[in-house]
């Protein structure tokens, strides 16, 4: 658990951070997990003169159930080609939702270039990580949040990454605060078809419908309070 910090300038306490957590009942539901959560805290300039110290947690979930659904279809094209050895795919064909908050001292708003500067982050995390190029929002859409918020969600995709299958990613970010923390909630999937060209063997090894996940994964999001 986090320690209480404090606003170095003028003593103002920073309450501790409450993680940006998905319901479990919808966890279990859809098929996804926890599979990690982290908290810090940092320092941020805020002016010349004032630094002060924020909060945070970070929490992943990982779809379960779309890496079944994969394991599957892939278990299935070998079957029907025949194939003597198993197929392996790389590890970030996967779908991911992570919630990022910051907690606040009381009263103070959260500049907006530190929230630019988080997405920038995560973004480039997930390009790295995941191999993607050309980014580029496609649609915006709003959401009903727990406490019955609003919340504006950005979607975007992907022209491909570099692996050999060219299939596309797809994913959204958005952002919400109240008066204590601001929270950042960034998810990503695969999009299209994973096809094979080895000869003899081609064809698809296994699909992903990105525009149905991307929805149901806006409804898990739904559910943070």
């Amino acid at each position: 658990m986090l320690v209480t910090v404090l606003f170095i300038s003028g003593c103002l306490e920073t309450a501790q951070t409450e993680p940006a957590t998905i319901d479990d009942a919808a966890l279990e539901a859809y098929g996804w997990t926890q599979v990690s959560l982290e908290e810090k805290s940092f320092e941020q300039n805020i002016t010349e003169s004032t630094t002060i110290v924020f909060n945070s947690t970070t929490v992943k979930y990982h779809n379960d159930r779309l890496t079944s659904d994969i394991n599957e279809q892939v278990l299935e094209f070998k079957e029907e080609n025949n194939l003597p050895v198993s197929i392996e795919l790389p590890e970030s064909l996967s779908a991911q939702v992570i919630t990022y908050r910051l907690t606040l001292p009381s009263g103070t708003k959260l500049p907006t270039e530190i929230v630019s500067k988080i997405l920038d982050s995560r973004m480039n995390e997930i390009q790295e990580s995941n191999d993607i190029e050309n980014i580029q929002e496609a649609s915006t859409r709003t959401i009903t949040l727990a406490d019955d918020s609003e919340a504006v969600v950005k979607i975007f995709t992907s022209s491909a990454n570099s692996t050999a299958s060219k299939m596309k990613m797809m994913g959204f970010f958005t952002t919400f605060s109240n008066e204590e923390s601001s929270t950042v909630v960034i998810g990503f999937v695969p999009d299209g078809k994973y096809n094979v060209d080895a000869g003899i063997i081609n064809g698809t090894v296994f699909s992903i419908d990105g525009e149905s996940e991307i929805d149901e994964m806006l409804e898990l999001v739904s559910t943070i309070e």
